[in-house]
């Protein structure tokens, strides 16, 4: 069973009928970010399957919520579930905000991982980092913008504790045929 850190990367990449930003076991390289008016951010995880369909594997509430108050780093964790999952399904992990932690939440961001050619996600504790930048700007009022930052050494958000399991290696039946051919007219 794999356990990995995956990370949220700066480029996009298309699996399933979904184009989103990648989220990897190797991260990129450019920074990126996304803003928010909010301080509560979290995020929702998906299984989506080849044919473009998804199933939720949060309860329909951002977890691993942060609740941010200056630039830096903050960290929360969420107790990932077992679910089944076909060879060619993904993991799609959506960032949101909210003015509290019961929302209304706001999508900003979304991250798919590669086709796993899993059998399953596996019970595991996730550790999400996040990286923010704090900016206040003065108009009639002071108005305070939350900027999430990812993709780069230096703001490698990510995901840690990230579990599979992959799909059994076996000797496929034409091979099993074969031998058992050759055996027989030894």
């Amino acid at each position: 069973m794999p356990v990995e850190t995956r990370y949220f990367r700066s480029d996009t990449h298309a699996v399933n009928g979904l184009t989103a930003y990648q989220l990897k076991t190797v991260n990129s390289v450019t920074l990126t970010s996304v803003s928010g008016d909010y301080q509560w951010w979290g995020i929702r995880v998906f299984v989506r399957h080849a044919d473009g369909a998804e199933e939720e594997v949060t309860a329909g509430t951002p977890v691993a919520q942060v609740f941010v108050t200056a630039a830096g780093w903050y960290s929360a964790t969420w107790n990932c579930p077992s679910k089944a999952l076909s060879p060619t399904d993904a993991i799609v992990v959506r960032l949101y905000n909210a003015s509290s932690s019961t929302g209304p939440w706001t999508l900003k961001r979304e991250w798919i991982t590669e086709q796993l050619n899993a059998q399953s996600l596996d019970a595991s504790t996730w550790t999400v980092y996040y990286n923010f930048d704090v900016r206040e700007a003065v108009i009639d009022y002071i108005a305070t913008t939350f900027v999430f930052r990812h993709g780069s050494d230096t703001y490698n958000s990510r995901i840690e504790g990230f579990a599979w399991t992959p799909v059994p290696v076996g000797i496929p039946r034409f091979l099993v045929d074969s031998l058992s051919t050759v055996i027989v007219n030894v």
